[in-house]
């Protein structure tokens, strides 16, 4: 086929879960990756995976019919860059990965993503730049509203309705609802990785199986309604030896532990150089944090502030600090700061 006839595609985003989008679009047939934008200037005029990273002006200049794809997984954060996007007069491209496997009742908006091993079955709407990462499932009858996100691994069935930028993590599950009560999760919500989701949420960060509040942004709410660490204590905590929620901390005088803190299983804590946890923070089990590394030397206090969510089996070394409301999916290595309210996720982590 001539070059001519594929749809050039400008990816806007150089981290990892932009080379995610490169290859997913290379994918697609008719499609053609022709640069990657970048908002930070230190990546301009190198290449990502063979493909020219440059700004969003530069690619207007040079490629002013190509289709822009978002690849960001934050929904606020991709609406803004939307917003900017359109302000240049640019379009916003739709991808679907050739191994998606749907109905032909499947409604969806511009700006749509879905990655490979996703299978949609009958009569779902979704809005306008909609992201469903790689190897979800989403039932009959699911309404995924603007900038909706999955990340890999999430199960939707039937009925159930995801509010504007909500942010499912990896590995969430959601059961049924039904036409006369479907299941709704509320605008800007955020699950968390693993999460099992068996009631509608109107907001707040949501984690655990069945689901438990983590933050609750409504003051007006009392703390004792449906919050499962009402009866919370600081727990006891012996250097080198496991808490009774099986967690261990070493060089405990350098340790603070905010409120309302929930730490899973089998986490191990360094806090030679200082570990700070802020309230309401919460870590999954199998999560280790240092402040110092004997591999490459590296020393420095940990912070975690507050609300910031780690998923399980992560890793965060020396020096880090995670920001207010910051979420850090399953299974990443966390070797940089996180902003706050960031969604970061890889090895390492980014955004």
């Amino acid at each position: 086929m001539p070059d001519n006839q594929f749809r050039k595609i400008v990816v806007y985003g150089a981290g990892g879960f932009g080379r995610e989008i490169a290859w997913l679009a290379q994918s697609c047939n008719e499609c053609e990756v022709v640069a990657v934008v970048d908002d930070d200037p230190k990546y301009h005029g190198k290449e990502m995976n063979g493909i020219p990273v440059m700004s969003l002006g530069e690619a207007k200049d040079k490629f002013p019919d190509a289709w822009v794809v978002v690849a960001v997984g934050s929904p606020q954060i991709r609406e803004k860059i939307t917003k900017k996007v359109r302000q240049e007069g640019l379009s916003i491209g739709t991808l679907i990965h050739p191994r998606t496997e749907m109905s032909p009742w499947v409604e969806m908006g511009e700006g749509t993503v879905i990655c490979s091993g996703c299978i949609l079955t009958t009569n779902i709407k979704m809005g306008n730049h909609v992201q469903i990462n790689l190897d979800c499932t989403i039932g009959h009858d699911v309404i995924m509203d603007d900038y909706a996100t999955l990340a890999p691994g999430v199960h939707v069935s039937g009925y159930v309705y995801l509010g504007k930028r909500v942010y499912v993590g990896t590995g969430a599950v959601f059961l049924n609802g039904t036409k006369e009560n479907p299941l709704v999760i509320g605008d800007d919500v955020i699950i968390g990785a693993g999460a099992c989701v068996t009631k509608s949420v109107t907001s707040g960060t949501w984690g655990g199986c069945p689901q438990g509040n983590l933050v609750n942004p409504d003051p007006e709410i009392s703390e004792s309604s449906s919050d499962r660490f009402s009866q919370w204590q600081y727990p006891e905590i012996v250097d080198g030896q496991p808490t009774k929620y099986n967690w261990v901390v070493q060089n405990t005088e350098k340790f603070q532990l905010g409120y309302k803190t929930d730490i899973g299983a089998f986490s191990y804590i360094n806090a030679k150089h200082g570990v700070i946890i802020g309230d309401f923070v919460q870590i999954g089990s199998h999560c280790s944090i240092y402040s110092v590394s004997t591999i490459d030397d590296k020393q420095g206090q940990v912070t975690l502030c507050k609300n910031a969510r780690i998923g399980s089996h992560s890793v965060v070394m020396p020096g880090v600090t995670v920001g207010e409301n910051a979420v850090v999916g399953a299974f990443s290595f966390v070797n940089k700061d996180v902003p706050k309210n960031a969604v970061v996720v890889g090895i390492p982590v980014s955004l």
